[in-house]
């Protein structure tokens, strides 16, 4: 794992304030009712991640952080949303704070009847329970950390999410782990290279990780845009869409007007 002991601890911290509220949910609806509930017809089908990214130019995948919003430019969660699919957004990924899942499954459930945008919960999926209990909710996509898991794991829970009709977006931070997501089957692999710091410029390393990949899997970039002109070097370097996150309006527009533009590559 990279990043010294300082993040490692950071990290295993996360986890286990993660998989405590995993274990709280639990304790109110168990797994046996959760996984039943996921699997009704009634649920409306999930959005295709993959083909949505394949389509002309850069996707721009926006966040919603309603703890980090100033709320100047919206009135709410719901507005946000509907702006950005406006603007033609290519998915929204909600931000899940620690102890604030109870708040996320209420705006997202808001969102989904009221806004027709793909929805990535932007909260890391360790455990089988995370896929069934977003199901219900309606999710899209989910987030698998590479590093958070053994492989076998990640194969288990990346085959779990694609056999109920979502997508696993897995997210990466080196060559290593690239190579641990396409054999796990993953169709889309998000890059992670805010923490880079070698010689290459960002859209570059981004483009040696991605290099080996196979055509059909969808790259996503994390972190390192936040203007159209770095939006057009990462398209130059293979990129189908790039995470912004919680931002205003305004730049994200910008953002999603320069990925729609005729003059951005697209592989």
């Amino acid at each position: 794992m990279e990043g010294g002991w300082g993040m490692v601890a950071t990290e295993n911290r996360m986890l286990m304030e993660i998989a405590a509220e995993i274990s709280a949910r639990e304790a109110t609806l168990g797994f046996q009712e959760v996984k039943t509930k996921s699997r009704s017809a009634g649920l409306t089908a999930a959005f295709d991640i993959a083909s949505v990214f394949f389509s002309s130019g850069c996707n721009v995948v926006v966040a919603f952080d309603r703890f980090a919003s100033n709320w100047s430019d919206h009135s709410d969660h719901v507005d946000y949303a509907a702006q950005v699919a406006g603007f033609g957004a290519s998915m929204l990924a909600y931000t899940v704070r620690r102890g604030q899942f109870d708040t996320a499954v209420r705006d997202i459930r808001d969102i989904k009847s009221e806004v027709d945008i793909p929805i990535l919960l932007h909260d890391p999926i360790i455990d089988p329970y995370q896929i069934h209990e977003a199901r219900v909710m309606g999710i899209d996509a989910l987030q698998f950390p590479v590093w958070a898991m053994e492989q076998a794991r990640l194969e288990s829970l990346v085959d779990r999410t694609e056999s109920l009709g979502m997508t696993a977006i897995v997210s990466v931070r080196n060559h290593e782990e690239a190579h641990r997501a396409v054999d796990a089957g993953a169709t889309v692999v998000a890059i992670d290279i805010t923490g880079y710091t070698g010689s290459l410029t960002l859209p570059e390393a981004f483009s040696g990780i991605t290099q080996f990949m196979p055509k059909e899997v969808a790259r996503i970039v994390l972190g390192g845009c936040s203007s159209p002109k770095e939006l057009m070097r990462f398209a130059r370097h293979s990129a189908d869409a790039i995470f912004v996150p919680h931002a205003d309006l305004a730049t994200t527009k910008s953002l999603v007007t320069a990925g729609m533009h005729p003059a951005c590559p697209s592989r």
